[in-house]
């Protein structure tokens, strides 16, 4: 057993990894479970898998996963979530391996409970990509705690979108690999305590197109780097990813063309992707403060909130398909029986989707059917 979990790790010396199994637990979780539980998810992943003689195009388009098989001859990028590890996939094709911490419908990426397991993939890591902006705070943890520092892309820190970025934390994504240390700079290191909205910030910005494109050429830059014999592949999938992203921006444009559509969104996940389409956000300012504190929404702002909607005041509920509760539940119903259209969005690729240009392109579908 021990020869072949050194086999599979050996990214580590054999000292160092001995030493580890030898260490009871990490973060409360016992190492050698971790391991075994690896070797047991990268088998049954190699079943199902293709190897690396699939075109770029195919396996840009494959979903990547938690359990990725590792070639070690290729660099590793290890993102928070699907949705990002799908724009690295984007660019790496089959000349990058991905490996994701949340890719389960039924986790809220705010809540993740990192593992052991996300820890060593994270030391195996080149590149680490991470939301930023509080929305993964643990991802930054874990990458702190490593001894091997893999270069940090911050999607909030790229995207030029949240007031408290400053130039350091742009620099991070695609100039610090020169950096001997490869010293993790972030745009928000103190966590905040409303994870879904800091201040008037809207942190999720995987549902902004324009980052999504500066998020890929930065993986673009960091993977020529550490893999030269690749870059142009690279450079031709990230060429590829921009094109249909643009193309989105044009569908994204044409569903509020001509149109007044107004929504009413119970979380403020959405709020860049709405812009594009054309669509006024009108959520009371009351509701989306309310929503993020532990006391929840107050009876006089919920009743306001469903006068909208049962006076069809607005033309859209937007709601976030993995964090219902009680009271959006209640809107949901309520909108069914005044007739007020409902769109689910999610933050991570619900099923069926394998990629990022599906995940928007499926998204824009259904609020283009919704607002017919």
């Amino acid at each position: 057993m021990i020869n072949a979990l050194i086999n599979k790790y050996a990214f580590f010396s054999r000292p160092l990894l001995l030493r580890l199994l030898k260490t009871p637990t990490i973060a409360g979780v016992t190492l050698t479970m971790s391991l075994l539980g690896g070797l047991t998810g990268c088998q049954k992943q190699t079943d199902n898998q293709s190897t690396s003689n699939q075109s770029a195009s195919n396996s840009s388009a494959t979903t990547v996963s938690s359990n990725t098989v590792i070639d070690i001859q290729l660099p590793t990028v290890y993102a928070t979530t699907n949705v990002w590890g799908s724009v690295a996939k984007a660019v790496g094709g089959d000349k990058v391996n991905v490996i994701v911490g949340v890719d389960d419908l039924s986790q809220d990426p705010h809540d993740y409970q990192a593992t052991a397991t996300d820890k060593l993939n994270i030391t195996k890591s080149a590149v680490m990509l991470v939301n930023g902006g509080g929305y993964d705070d643990w991802g930054m943890s874990l990458a702190e705690s490593v001894s091997h520092k893999p270069v940090v892309i911050n999607a909030v820190a790229l995207s030029g979108l949240s007031p408290n970025t400053d130039n350091a934390a742009d620099e991070s994504a695609g100039e610090h690999q020169h950096d001997t240390q490869h010293e993790i700079k972030t745009a928000h290191p103190q966590p905040s305590d409303h994870p879904h909205v800091h201040g008037d910030f809207n942190e999720h910005v995987f549902f902004s197109l324009d980052t999504a494109k500066k998020v890929a050429e930065a993986v673009n830059k960091q993977l020529a780097t550490t893999s030269p014999a690749n870059q142009a592949i690279y450079a031709k999938n990230t060429q590829q990813f921009i094109q249909q992203i643009d193309a989105l921006k044009v569908k994204a444009k044409q569903i509020g063309q001509q149109k007044a559509i107004t929504a009413f969104a119970t979380e403020p996940v959405i709020g860049y992707l709405l812009a594009d389409m054309g669509i006024k956000d009108v959520t009371p300012k009351a509701y989306i403060v309310q929503s993020e504190t532990d006391a929840g929404v107050s009876v006089k702002v919920l009743n306001d909130s469903k006068s909208l909607l049962s006076n069809k005041q607005v033309g859209l509920l937007v709601v976030n398909a993995q964090t219902e509760d009680a009271t959006s539940k209640q809107l949901i119903t309520l909108a069914k029986a005044s007739t007020v259209p409902v769109v689910a969005v999610y933050e991570t690729l619900p099923d069926g989707v394998t990629s990022y240009t599906q995940f928007i392109e499926k998204t824009l579908d259904d609020f283009a059917a919704a607002t017919r």
